[in-house]
């Protein structure tokens, strides 16, 4: 007898072109069985109607164990999600999954080491400098550290840590690389100086072998030189360079008021004004800035989540031009663990791109869409066993309605951040069923890898 049967559904394997009608069937926390046949199980799931995929897989997230922006995260199909993007993260991550897979928890997650962590751990506070040969040692020495005990690679926020320097940069590149590991990049610079960053990336995977992983683009270029910089990417796949990117849904980001990122002259930089930046969490949540209250926060409350509003609703749609640009949310930069602050892409970054660039645009395949968001991510954290519909794979599925699947969070006051999408019918964590028409009913499945 099986675990779990899911009856009825168009199964989406995002190694095929079409969906084909199948009933899965789950053992031992695998998806077990691929028939037309009806076998016996202890749980059933009908899924008629509706559309079964591999679990939807983030490969950049804030999570780093938030209870808070995982459910939210979850409840929009996420079964996976890689954290500690952006140069910021956790350390000690293989005591962190030891007990995060004793307790269980609402997702996988898979960790990478954040720069800015591995300099602060060191003893380097100033984002302004750069470390010493004997900084840089030591830092190595610490990721490879951090390397064999499960995390999966490194990232680099280069907007946040404008000191760092090339020798840094490449040595801990060098270490990851050796490791056969991923190296995430937040940009040094955003706009036309963006294309620069691009080009400092680029020589990264060129200098060091290491696996090179662009983080959200439409956010790095919502405000001009977004065609420039796809270009530019492509070109440096079509040359060989082992480079991938990712992008979110939305253009407006969100990020804490006291970073480099909205440093003085953000504004004048962006083309915009103070009135464009709304404040996402503390004393003034659900307002514009002017220029007093912009200082006053950079100032007094520099963990305050800002939103830049910024950019057109076009520029995601470009980004998925390129065919391995995989969908990404950047979520859980709220951590006040209330889930009405923060941003919308906490909750709708998924449905709302299958709603857009399927449903609505049809610029992708069902299939293809859904490929951008398991197989892609997969094969880039290298797991064979997430992102297919195989059997023998992980039973790790979502079970949603093609005709209705969509994001219904706003940015506020318009709407509310955490408002939850619709469409999705069941969610399904190693063979058991996590969520049911929106509803958390097991919140310990996940485990870290």
């Amino acid at each position: 007898m099986y675990d779990l049967a899911i009856v009825g559904g168009e199964l989406i394997d995002p190694e095929r072109t079409q969906p084909y009608r199948a009933n899965l069937y789950c053992r031992g926390g695998r998806i077990a069985a691929l028939s037309e046949r009806e076998f016996p199980a202890r749980h059933r799931i009908d899924a008629g109607g509706c559309c079964v995929s591999p679990g939807f897989i983030d490969i950049h997230g804030h999570i780093d164990g938030d209870y808070t922006a995982a459910r939210l995260l979850h409840l929009q199909g996420v079964t996976s999600v890689l954290n500690g993007n952006c140069g910021f993260g956790l350390l000690d991550v293989g005591a962190w999954q030891a007990k995060l897979n004793q307790d269980g928890f609402i997702l996988n997650q898979f960790q990478l080491v954040g720069h800015k962590d591995l300099r602060e751990r060191i003893g380097v506070s100033d984002d302004h400098v750069a470390l010493s040969d004997a900084q840089i040692t030591q830092a190595g020495e610490l990721l490879l550290g951090e390397l064999e005990g499960g995390a999966v690679g490194l990232s680099f926020g280069l907007e946040y840590q404008p000191g760092a320097g090339w020798a840094e940069i490449q040595a801990l590149s060098q270490v990851v690389a050796h490791y056969g590991g991923l190296v995430s990049i937040h940009l040094r610079s955003d706009g036309l100086e963006g294309l620069d960053a691009l080009e400092e990336a680029f020589e990264i995977q060129r200098r060091t072998g290491a696996a090179v992983q662009i983080s959200h683009v439409v956010y790095q270029f919502c405000f001009g030189w977004m065609r420039e910089a796809l270009s530019a990417i492509d070109a440096a796949v079509r040359a060989g360079l082992d480079i991938s990117c990712d992008s979110g849904m939305y253009t407006a980001f969100a990020t804490y008021i006291g970073t480099e990122v909205f440093r003085e002259g953000c504004v004048e930089r962006w083309g915009c004004d103070y009135s464009d930046l709304h404040a996402a969490s503390g004393r003034y949540r659900g307002q514009a800035l002017n220029r007093q209250t912009y200082l006053e926060l950079r100032r007094e409350a520099p963990r305050d989540v800002v939103i830049a509003m910024l950019g057109n609703d076009d520029l995601p749609a470009l980004a998925f031009t390129l065919p391995y640009m995989m969908a990404s949310s950047d979520a859980g930069v709220n951590r006040s663990g209330d889930a009405s602050q923060g941003h919308p892409q906490d909750t709708g970054t998924f449905p709302r791109f299958l709603r857009m660039m399927v449903r609505e645009q049809g610029q992708l395949s069902l299939n293809d869409a859904i490929r951008r968001i398991t197989l892609l991510p997969a094969q880039r954290l290298g797991l064979p066993a997430k992102g297919r519909l195989e059997l023998g794979c992980d039973a790790d599925l979502v079970i949603f309605d093609p005709h209705t699947i969509s994001d219904t969070s706003a940015f506020a006051p318009k709407g509310r951040v955490d408002a939850l999408s619709k469409g999705i019918h069941a969610i399904v964590m190693g063979g058991t069923i996590s969520v049911l028409d929106n509803q958390l009913v097991c919140d310990h499945l996940g485990r870290a890898g």
